[in-house]
Order: structure tokens, then C-alpha cells, then sequence
């Protein structure tokens, strides 16, 4: 690693994108940095050359001694101290809170304006009609001694429900998922011209108002159940982490991508809308969430059949089916028209990079809360400016970033990951060309226990981030910590050689924008723990002290592994994907899509079988079946070769890295060919039924939202029925394999003619 000249870092607008220039402090700053002779003390990091493991370890140092717990937790104080819903004022405060943070310390920051479709409710009212006529209060009563319950309370609402009234029966639809309707249906009750009442959990709650509407309901009602986050799990807050009866979980219920109002473009202003007749994803019938004290006086009276074992939940009663005798009133008005569009603001800063200023590192959190957001998000945003800050400070010291390193805040991400979408529909060439990747917080502290999310390349670096950090409060590092808690989990059953298991990017966050529709890899990690008040106004100061993080020492143990993944990134001779990991995903996963596209086979060739004599023929090498298993050994093809090239590319990286630090021209090629085997594993058309997302390794899952859906143009074929469907994606899967394992080809081949010259 080279040293880093510091200096002042201004902001300026190319291209409507943030980028930056930086100015020199002084020659003396760009000297060579002492230390350089303790190589050997210094055990070697992925992607740096062993002189550049020293320097790598130096700048890491620097970052971690400037992440301090009293000065990330003012940052979260602050921030938390009211409600801060996108489109209110309270929001724009916090815009204005991080450009100022930035800004002392040394990075000049600024912000991009969005308009975006974000009805707020004007009207929201329940009451039960029968048995007792009741209105319930649904605002959650504020806590004595927990100032920030009280302030600017929000309205409990989900957005993008739909405006009107309904009034009807009660059905209790479990969960509210595709499987709950077919439990209903198999005994006999519609909700058609009902009103649903359904858990929350199992599924992202757009999908359940989805199917609500798509059966027929005229209203649903969203609930917490005490046996997911209430008083069966612990003390309720004030006096516990979990949810009171009266608190509610927000949140938004729509069921599209960014902005319903700019469904081919970014929500700039100016920008071509739809009307609102027109949107898609937005729910047609009036949706709230309630109280799980609300939900109970729902239930007592409902009659009908008893539900299933699975349906029941923590309330005193025997969790029934209905339709009625309970019977409910639902109102909701929202804004609608011009009043329903606000201004949106995601923050950026850039420092940029000493020697490959046109390669980016992007850490990034969703700034907008549904309450004061403690957790959620003010627990991601204060890490990014944490984070921000430590890098200032290091510049301060000489020691700036090789690759360009962006900050961002993301606006309107509980509305539907609004703010990140849109930026990255406002700006997606240059970030495909230029992001080596993303990395998410997103209510990143609510307790002690620490995990991970990745792109399968970034799985490995995680693992090495937390063995880097110190845990907080107990001997060893994150990752002891982490193992510790794996093994007790697993008892005596045996460790495998990699035992922390690192999970898969699904959907409901800021990533989506990047490694969904883009490609570009993306990592998430975070501490977490017991608690009720996702969400609800709950979500404060207070609880964080008492039950999440008291001291805030976990929040800047998040800072510090961030500061970790967001320098390796950034410094690297070689970028660290893991392509070796890569491999063993796709191999691990494509076992299961093939069992499962076996048995698609076998449940049409026996349909087939029983259609009549003209169908006996039919055998499992027919046309059709033919093509799919052909496709499916092309698929095994490029697994092995990708298998192969990835452990031989590695060796190569290896040699090299051991030798001598790369050249940055030829760390650029190298590293050009490792970011388009990354892209390569996109659809050129999308994903069936949703062509804006195209990452073929993993999606969210559009039955469910949060879930995680491996091989995602595979398995949505395969829902589909349609097997040439099926053999087609399988077909592009191996080709999009292939087209990585030969840019992994050319990225061996120009460190093995560097290592001949």
C-alpha cells in the first residue's frame, strides 16, 4: 500500500454525482510511513501484498482507534432524540445533522433532492361493531421518563395502504401467506368481502396485504402477537425490551420498486409520473396494524373452527377461524394528488482515492425511521458517520484511501428502499462501472450477538473483519464471540472448517438497489438481540441504554468492523473476493434446484401418465425432460469449472501477493476482470415476472418479501410450471457461470504474465 497524502476533501457535482477532489496537506505527509520493516510480525491479509499487509495494519489501527463509544453514541442520541418518518420536517434535521458531522471532520458533504410518491394519513380509525360496540385507541401511550415517546408522534399506519372504508366480519387468516389461504380454503372459509385479521411475521407484510386483496378482503388489520415479541418473550417496555399491548409495528405495504409514481425512471424532480391509478404495488384496501391489546378484543369473540396448533398464538384464547360473529370498521384517508408527494434527501461524501479514484467503495444507511428509530436506523446511520469520521481522522494523519470511499444516507427506505433505488436508477452506469462494492447498515446494534450477510465473493471478508475487532464487553475477538455462541448452538455436533455460517442477501434493505439490480457485491453485519419495538414509538434512547446497547459499546464495535470491510475494500492491491466460496455456494445450492426440478419432472411425467393410453409413452427422457437434464449437466459443467479456475486463481494470487506488491496498472487489470466476474452473474432480462431485479445467485422472494430465494430464475420458472422455462434459465445460469470463470481466467492470466516478465 502506498502512503496517503491528507488534506482538506471538497465535494463537487460531475454528472449530477457526487464526487470528490482532495487537496495535498504537504509533501512530508506523503512519505513513507515507519514500520515497514515488521512485515513479518504482521500476518498476511487477502488481496495485499506482504509489504502491504504492514501498511494495510497501520491504517486499520487508525481507523479503530478513532471509533470511540461516546462519540458514535452522540451521533445516535441526537439523531433518536425525536421522530424523523421521511417527508417531515424531523427528517430534514437529520439530513442537516450528518452534512454538518461530516463536514467537521473534514469532509465536505452534500445532498441529492428525490420527490417521491409518499402518501401520509390524514385519518386512521378502528372500532369493533359487534359484540360491544368499541373505538380503539391505537396511538401508543408515551412512557414516563422516556422523553422521545412523546414528541412528534407519529400516526399508526402502513404506507401505501389503501383510502376508504370497510366494515365486516372478522376472518383470522393466520400469517396471512399463501399457505394460510389454502388452510382456509380446505375448511371452507373465504375472505371475500371480509376483513383479515393476521400475524405479522414469516413474510414482508406488502405480501399479505397482496394476497388479502387478491382473495377478496376489503380491509386488513396487522398485528404483533405477544408470543413473537411481547410479554411471552420477556418483560414489556418500560420495564422490558418487548412490545406492550399497545405497541404497533409500522411500516410500509408496498409491493413495487422505488417510487410507484416513476416506474421506468428515477423520482428526480421534473420527472415523468403515472397517475395514481396507474401505480403499481400499492395496496387498493385500507390496511393498518394495531396493537396486540386491540387484536385481542378481535379474537375473544371470533367463532368458526379452531385454527391450527401453528396458528396459535400467546393470548389467552383459542385462536379461531370466524368469518365473525366480530365485526370491525376500518377507515383510512391519505393524502392523494400533489399533497401525497415530499421531498426526499439522501446524503453523500466522498473521499477519493489516491491511486484508483474511478473504483468506489460505497457504505451506506437508511437515515429515515418510523420513530425515533434507535435501532432502526439510527443504530446503521451513526456507524456510517462514525466510520466517516475515522476516516477523516486518518487522513489527517496521511493515510487516505487507494480507492475512492462514498458515505451515503439513505432517504424513504422504510417507504420501500425508496432513497437508494432511485439514486442508483439516477446514476446506474457509472456505479456498475465503478462500485467494487456495498456495504449495509441497517439496524446494525440491538444487542450483543453478532452476524453476517453477503454476496457469497464478500462471505470470507466478514469473517475476517470480525476476528480483526475486539469484542466489547467479554475476552477475545468478534469472532470468538461469534464461534462461542455457533458451538453452543450446535452442541455435540461437530464443527465444519468454515463453522460460521455467513447468510445470503434476500430482499428489505439498501443493498437491493446494488447487488439485486446491479450486480455488485454487497456485505450487511450487525449485533443483535431480544427485543419488541421494531417500529413502534418505542424504538428510543431509553431502550438502548436499558436493554440494546448500554454505553453504546457495541455500536462502535459495529463502526470498527465497518471500518475494517470498508478499508480492506478500499485498499487492496487485489480486490478479496472469494470466488473459491463462490463456487461452493453454487455447487451447495444448484444440489437442492436440482432435487427440486427432479421432482417437477416426476410430478409432470406422472400427469402426463394418467391423462390416457395415448400418454403411456411418455418417459422421463420425453423432449421437454430431455432438454431440462441437458441443461442441468451444462449446469454441473460450469460449476466444476468455475470450481477450478476459482482454487487456481487463487494459488496465482497467492504466489504473487507473497512475492511483491502488484504494480496498480496491473492490479487495475486484475481487478477489472474480478468485478466482471462478479457482474457476470446477472440476467440480461431479469428475473421471470420482475425484470428489474437480474442477480441470478440470490433474490428476495416475492412470496414473501424478507426471505431469501437461492437461484432465483430457476425457482421462479419452476413455480411457474413452465419446464422449458425451466431449461431455458438453468441454460442461462451455466452461461453466466461460464462468462465469470473466463474473466477469472483473464484475471490468473495477467498475474502469471506479470510474474514471467
Amino acid at each position: 500500500m502506498r502512503p496517503r497524502t491528507s488534506g482538506m476533501v471538497t465535494v463537487v457535482m460531475i454528472g449530477g454525482l457526487a464526487l470528490a477532489n482532495v487537496v495535498p496537506a504537504s509533501a512530508a505527509s506523503a512519505q513513507e510511513r515507519p514500520g515497514t520493516q515488521r512485515a513479518q510480525e504482521v500476518p498476511s491479509i487477502t488481496g495485499f501484498a506482504n509489504t502491504e499487509s504492514v501498511a494495510q495494519e497501520e491504517f486499520e489501527q487508525a481507523l479503530l482507534g478513532a471509533i470511540d463509544p461516546d462519540s458514535v453514541g452522540r451521533w445516535a442520541r441526537t439523531l433518536a432524540a425525536r421522530p424523523h418518518v421521511a417527508g417531515t420536517p424531523g427528517q430534514v434535521a437529520t439530513r442537516d445533522s450528518v452534512i454538518a458531522w461530516h463536514t467537521a471532520a473534514g469532509i465536505e458533504a452534500g445532498y441529492d433532492s428525490l420527490m417521491l410518491y409518499m402518501p401520509h394519513p390524514l385519518l386512521v380509525s378502528v372500532e369493533r361493531t359487534w359484540p360491544e360496540p368499541m373505538t380503539f385507541d391505537l396511538m401508543e401511550p408515551p412512557v414516563a421518563g422516556d422523553p422521545a415517546t412523546g414528541l412528534d408522534v407519529v400516526p399508526v399506519f402502513n404506507a401505501y395502504s389503501g383510502s376508504g372504508i370497510a366494515e365486516a366480519e372478522v376472518v383470522f387468516a393466520g400469517f396471512g401467506l399463501p399457505a394460510d389461504y389454502r388452510t382456509l380454503d380446505s375448511a371452507g372459509v373465504s375472505v371475500e368481502g371480509k376483513i383479515v385479521l393476521a400475524r405479522y411475521g414469516r413474510s414482508f407484510r406488502g405480501i399479505k396485504a397482496r394476497e388479502a386483496e387478491a382473495r377478496g378482503a376489503i380491509g386488513l388489520l396487522l398485528y404483533s402477537d405477544p408470543a413473537n415479541d411481547g410479554f411471552v418473550r420477556g418483560e414489556v417496555y418500560p420495564d422490558g425490551p418487548m412490545r406492550p399491548a399497545r405497541g404497533v409495528q409500522r411500516g410500509s405495504v408496498l409491493n413495487a420498486t422505488g417510487d410507484p409514481s416513476t416506474p421506468t425512471g428515477p423520482s428526480l424532480l421534473g420527472a415523468p409520473r403515472v397517475s395514481e391509478e396507474q401505480m403499481v404495488g400499492v395496496a387498493r384496501i385500507p390496511v393498518v396494524p394495531i396493537g396486540y391489546g386491540a387484536a385481542e378484543a378481535l379474537l375473544q369473540p371470533l367463532g368458526g373452527s379452531a385454527a391450527p396448533e401453528s396458528w396459535q398464538g400467546g393470548l389467552d384464547l383459542t385462536y379461531r377461524f370466524g368469518p365473525g360473529p366480530t365485526r370491525v370498521r376500518v377507515e383510512v384517508r391519505t393524502e392523494s394528488g400533489e399533497a401525497a408527494y415530499h421531498s426526499a434527501y439522501n446524503t453523500i461524501a466522498v473521499i477519493e482515492g489516491a491511486d484508483w479514484p474511478d473504483e468506489w467503495v460505497v457504505i451506506g444507511a437508511h437515515r429515515d425511521s418510523w420513530s425515533p428509530g434507535a435501532i432502526d436506523n439510527v443504530s446503521g446511520t451513526a456507524s456510517v458517520v462514525e466510520v466517516a469520521r475515522a476516516f477523516g481522522a486518518a487522513a489527517v494523519l496521511g493515510l487516505r484511501p487507494r480507492r475512492t470511499v462514498v458515505f451515503a444516507t439513505w432517504d424513504a427506505e422504510e417507504w420501500g428502499i425508496v432513497g437508494s433505488i432511485e439514486w442508483v436508477e439516477a446514476h446506474a452506469d457509472r456505479l456498475r462501472a465503478s462500485v467494487v462494492a456495498y456495504v449495509n447498515q441497517d439496524a446494525p446494534v440491538s444487542g450483543s450477538s453478532f452476524g453476517a450477510a453477503a454476496s457469497p465473493e464478500l462471505k470470507a471478508l466478514a469473517r475476517a473483519a470480525a476476528r480483526r475487532v475486539d469484542e466489547p464487553t467479554r475476552a477475545g475477538t468478534v469472532y470468538d464471540a461469534w464461534l462461542t455462541r455457533v458451538a453452543e448452538r450446535l452442541g455435540d455436533q461437530p464443527l465444519g472448517p468454515e463453522p460460521l455460517p455467513v447468510g445470503d442477501l434476500g430482499g428489505g434493505s439498501d443493498h437491493k438497489g446494488f447487488y439485486q439490480h446491479l450486480g455488485i457485491p454487497a456485505i450487511g453485519f450487525g449485533f443483535g438481540g431480544a427485543g419488541g419495538v421494531y417500529h413502534s414509538m418505542y424504538d428510543t434512547p431509553r431502550w438502548m441504554q436499558e436493554y440494546g446497547d448500554p454505553g453504546y459499546l457495541y455500536h462502535a464495535a459495529v463502526a470498527r468492523v465497518a471500518a475494517v470491510v470498508v478499508s480492506r475494500l478500499a485498499n487492496a492491491d487485489i480486490l478479496p473476493y472469494d470466488f473459491a466460496e463462490l463456487a461452493d455456494v453454487v455447487r451447495e445450492r444448484a444440489v437442492h434446484v436440482e432435487s427440486e426440478v427432479e421432482s417437477a419432472l416426476v410430478a409432470a411425467t406422472a400427469t402426463e401418465h394418467a391423462v390416457g393410453d395415448a400418454a403411456l409413452e411418455v418417459q422421463a427422457d420425453a423432449p421437454i425432460a430431455g432438454k431440462v437434464r441437458v441443461a442441468l449437466r451444462g449446469l454441473w459443467s460450469s460449476i466444476a469449472s468455475i470450481e477450478e479456475e476459482a482454487a487456481a486463481y487463487s494459488l496465482a494470487r497467492q504466489r504473487w501477493l507473497e512475492d511483491t506488491a502488484l504494480a496498480p496498472e496491473t492490479a487495475s487489470r486484475v481487478n477489472q476482470h474480478l468485478r466482471a466476474a462478479s457482474l457476470s452473474l446477472t440476467s440480461d432480462t431479469g428475473l421471470p415476472g420482475e425484470e428489474w431485479s437480474r442477480q441470478l445467485l440470490f433474490a428476495s422472494d416475492p412470496d414473501n418479501g424478507y426471505a431469501t430465494l437461492p437461484m432465483p430464475a430457476v425457482r421462479l420458472a419452476l413455480r411457474s410450471g413452465d419446464l422449458d422455462a425451466v431449461a431455458d434459465r438453468v441454460e442461462e445460469l451455466a452461461r453466466h457461470l461460464a462468462r465469470a470463470t473466463r474473466h477469472l481466467a483473464a484475471a490468473r492470466a495477467v498475474l502469471e504474465e506479470q510474474g514471467d516478465s
